[in-house]
């Protein structure tokens, strides 16, 4: 399988929206974090994280190793208990109740059990990421059919997603998270419920959208796609960072 995969995560195809972006440029930093829960759970220690604009970066490690802490620390869904965190130049303790909205605008997620809104079309879904940011609808009409056009859906607007394929809704979900083009793409286990063959199809879409320049951090359990992606790989360990390493494998190498 890695065999004839590897010239897919290697190619030079891309899909371009013109925007300019500079490596280098830190999009994620956790400088000295550490998350203890209520009950004297340590989460996350001491961890200190760059991630540069337009970086592809896999987040490994076992059930409770950190990974979806730091993931909820991204969005500002909690409060580290010490250390600072900073998202797209911005430092989320500055950041008020009333303005986080406006920064997850900056923050595209993907979810391993989609999330989609089982009453609206795969048009709606999509459509609704950009109403609630309060796009206009001339601009929705314009981007809803391209970006489904992207993930491959651009026949299925009009369907509910229980019409829907695990890997299609999982699309749909990426359509969503991408449309308004965020500069940062958040992926939390997004194959965690796709056998094999789709999960392939998955990857290779946000290798795409990476290859635009949107910096992808994900989440993820799947061993595989790891090892064959080789992308660069960050290993939690109870709650502490142990490998960062360029063009990584899942677990360390011998």
């Amino acid at each position: 399988m890695a065999g004839s995969l590897e010239g897919d995560f290697e190619s030079n195809s891309e899909v371009s929206d013109g925007r300019q972006t500079t490596r280098g440029d830190v999009m994620i930093r956790f400088d000295n974090v550490t998350k203890v829960y209520g009950n004297d759970t340590v989460a996350l220690e001491r961890v200190n994280l760059g991630i540069d604009s337009g970086e592809f970066v896999f987040l490994v490690g076992a059930s409770g190793s950190g990974k979806s802490t730091i993931v909820r620390l991204i969005l500002k869904e909690m409060e580290p208990s010490a250390g600072s965190i900073y998202v797209n130049g911005t430092r989320l303790s500055s950041v008020p109740r009333r303005r986080i909205p406006r920064l997850r605008r900056d923050i595209g997620c993907v979810f391993q059990d989609f999330k989609l809104l089982p009453n609206k079309t795969v048009a709606e879904n999509v459509a609704y990421a950009m109403e609630v940011t309060g796009q206009k609808r001339r601009t929705i009409r314009t981007k809803v059919p391209q970006i489904l056009d992207l993930v491959g859906l651009s026949g299925k607007m009009e369907k509910f997603p229980d019409m829907l394929s695990g890997g299609e809704q999982q699309r749909v979900s990426i359509a969503r998270a991408f449309v308004s083009q965020p500069p940062i793409l958040v992926a939390d286990e997004p194959t965690g419920n796709l056998d094999p063959t789709t999960s392939v199809g998955i990857m290779q879409l946000l290798h795409r959208i990476n290859r635009t320049g949107t910096t992808v951090l994900v989440a993820t359990h799947d061993r595989e796609m790891v090892d064959v992606m080789r992308k660069r790989v960050v290993a939690l360990e109870e709650g502490r960072l142990v490998r960062d390493k360029v063009k990584g494998a899942y677990a360390d190498e011998v």
